[in-house]
């Protein structure tokens, strides 16, 4: 369960942030996720508000988006895929270029400061 140092990550950035602001809560906080990691977005959500329990995040909802695998064909153009893919979903094509879907990241962390 890779989620549970993660969350911890996620966890200990945002209160180093919030420390810096000198925050007083951190009321929400909002991550991307690429499909490709293979993160059970429940999974996180419910380890980070175990993990933030006794800290200025308690309570602090964790926003997840999901970024999606895009596939670039020579032929049909961009399409997305929750998954990685070796030849075009749409007319089966070898030819493409896949990217994104790869992301972690924290996008947003809202402070009562």
């Amino acid at each position: 369960m890779h989620e549970l140092g993660i969350a911890g990550e996620i966890l200990s950035v945002i209160l180093t942030e919030a420390a810096r602001h000198e925050a007083k809560k951190v009321t929400e906080v909002t991550v991307r996720v690429g499909v490709l990691r293979g993160i059970v977005t429940e999974n996180l959500r419910f380890l980070f508000g175990n993990l933030a329990g006794d800290t200025i995040a308690s309570g602090a909802p964790l926003v997840v988006e999901e970024e999606p695998v895009v596939i670039e064909c020579g032929k049909c153009g961009e399409s997305e895929t929750a998954a990685m893919a070796w030849e075009c979903p749409s007319c089966k094509c070898p030819d493409i270029a896949v990217r994104g879907g790869d992301s972690l990241s924290i996008v947003s962390v809202e402070l009562d400061v």
